[in-house]
């Protein structure tokens, strides 16, 4: 299969399609392969390459194929009807929350979760794309709502980068307006809601901030960076959800 990020990736999709009995052709692979990669964020594929994953399954796994002509195209599928490449095999997308996964695993012990975090992505490391230079800044059960995602992105950009920022918040259409500088720690969801943990140097407080009362937002480049004394991870943890 062709040296490229994300190979293994496509070794499931395909082996999924060449497994159903219909059959596909390699303009279908294309399309789903791509869709797949596009929906995670990245680039996509050429037909040359899903052809070179074909050939590596034939002669480079030794796995046999049935092709059937269906006026202009050739559809593929697996002889055995019942082969796979993959047992039990993850889709695209939960290869990736497996990444987050692990990464929370670090999060929440530093030490054993650090070891844990080694073993695993060492046995997955053919399928998962890893960067362990990230820290963990999201502590979540799903995504925000799409009207909160625009801030939820710039708030992460905020914490990756340890960046301050000057937020305006209003608590409802009737409340006033209020200006904060705020040092972004984490990312935090009760409920249906989400909020930002930080520090709000303004009030010189620790701060829970609804995202939906975030009317705007800015970046404030010229102050430095308070490191979080307020959010322990741990102790947030203890009395957050009473099971540590």
């Amino acid at each position: 299969m062709a040296n490229t990020k994300h190979s293994v990736a496509r070794e499931i999709i395909i082996d999924r399609l060449l497994h159903k009995r219909r059959g596909y052709s390699v303009y279908e692979m294309l399309d789903i392969v791509n869709e797949a990669l596009e929906f995670e964020g990245f680039a996509p594929v050429t037909l040359n390459t899903i052809r070179r994953d074909i050939e590596t399954i034939k002669y480079g796994y030794k796995q046999r194929l049935i092709s059937e002509k269906r006026g202009r195209q050739v559809y593929l599928k697996y002889e055995d009807p019942n082969y796979t490449m993959f047992t039990n095999v993850l889709t695209f997308g939960e290869i990736q929350h497996i990444r987050s996964a692990l990464m929370c695993i670090r999060a929440r012990d530093e030490i054993r979760g650090s070891l844990m975090y080694q073993q695993l992505t060492k046995r997955l490391a053919d399928i998962l794309d890893i960067d362990s230079a990230y820290e963990p800044v999201v502590i979540y059960e799903k995504i925000p709502p799409l009207n909160e995602m625009k801030r939820f992105k710039a708030l992460y950009e905020h914490i990756l980068s340890k960046t301050p920022a000057i937020i305006t918040t209003r608590d409802d259409q009737d409340s006033p307006e209020t200006d904060h500088i705020i040092h972004p720690y984490y990312l935090s969801q009760k409920g249906c809601e989400w909020y930002l943990l930080c520090h709000d140097s303004t009030n010189d407080k620790a701060a829970e901030i609804p995202l939906k009362s975030i009317v705007r937002m800015s970046t404030a480049r010229e102050i430095k960076f308070i490191p979080n004394k307020d959010f322990p991870l741990n102790d947030y943890y203890k009395k957050k959800f009473k099971y540590a």
